[in-house]
């Protein structure tokens, strides 16, 4: 993508996109990077064009990543290819185009910009995606390629962060079997994170609904407490992010471990009900109900964590 002053990436797969944003970053890591969604530029008329014309302070070279782009932002895309620059690269992220989209077509006929799909995978795809991965590693075969696979859905953002968590666990590149399915996601561990997600969310509806589906364990507790505490956490540093650069997007893209685009909506709507004194607030309660957990209500652990949740 070097040659190309903008490109444009579309298509209904996510996980694949959140890939190319991260090459991006990495291919570019000494420029300065800024992002955006469309809608912050739509309501702004001159931010884009302001980010476009400004040199960068920090660094000799600037990209721009613009997200959730439609055909509402093609103008100011084609007035802005009238003038490239050298020291500029502007990616643009896009959900799946029809045919007949006008920014679609535009970059189909137009010269000095690409436009590549990313349209969803197979399993014949995610399985070339899964040796590349873990090229080097002992132990991967057929077997548990599929396991990924299948309990991925399907999904490469989900495939992607099960990679991450593997290549955490087999740090001498050695795959034990039995290790590696216990580690693994599952639909409960899945049931339970939308019971999670509803609730800091304050999705009273959804709550209703995922906690009539989930059978809560006694002997699972200390799951359910580390799953908890792990998302307050990434609330918290979501939450320093956010104060430090005033740009959630930014925010978002700063942290690490990453947060998957496909996870970004929830993280949209918990960050605003979720201040720093409430965070706070929460990790206390979570401390005092381990406490209640190890000293004296072992029979009652998953009453305790659905009054968490509720």
């Amino acid at each position: 993508v070097d040659e190309y002053f903008v490109v444009l990436f579309y298509g209904e797969n996510i996980g694949m996109k959140d890939e190319i944003k991260d090459q991006i970053k990495k291919h570019y890591k000494n420029s300065e990077k800024i992002a955006f969604h469309q809608d912050e530029i739509i309501k702004n008329d001159k931010l884009l064009n302001e980010h476009v014309h400004n040199t960068s302070l920090f660094a000799k070279n600037k990209i721009i990543i613009i997200n959730e782009v439609s055909d509402k932002i093609k103008n100011k895309i084609a007035a802005i290819l009238e003038k490239p620059k050298k020291d500029l690269k502007i990616f643009l992220f896009a959900q799946n185009l029809e045919k007949k989209s006008t920014i679609r077509l535009y970059f189909e006929k137009e010269k000095n910009v690409a436009i590549i799909p990313c349209y969803q995978d197979n399993e014949r795809t995610l399985s070339e995606y899964l040796r590349k991965k873990f090229a080097g590693y002992v132990g991967l075969n057929q077997e548990i390629i599929n396991l990924l696979i299948r309990n991925s859905g399907l999904d490469r953002q989900v495939l992607s962060g099960e990679v991450d968590k593997i290549k955490g666990l087999f740090l001498d590149k050695k795959i034990n079997r039995e290790k590696l399915i216990t580690l693994v996601n599952n639909v409960y561990n899945l049931d339970f994170n939308n019971l999670r997600d509803a609730s800091l969310s304050a999705d009273k509806e959804m709550l209703n609904k995922n906690l009539g589906n989930i059978m809560l364990q006694n002997e699972d507790a200390y799951f359910y407490l580390n799953n908890l505490n792990f998302r307050i956490e990434k609330l918290l540093k979501l939450n320093e992010e956010f104060q430090k650069h005033k740009n959630i997007e930014v925010a978002m893209d700063n942290m690490r471990p990453r947060i998957f685009w496909k996870d970004k909506p929830i993280f949209y709507k918990q960050i605003k009900i979720w201040n720093l004194k409430k965070l706070e607030e929460a990790k206390k309660i979570m401390v005092e109900t381990e406490i209640l957990i190890k000293t004296k209500l072992n029979n009652y652990n998953n009453i305790l964590i659905k009054n968490l949740l509720v």
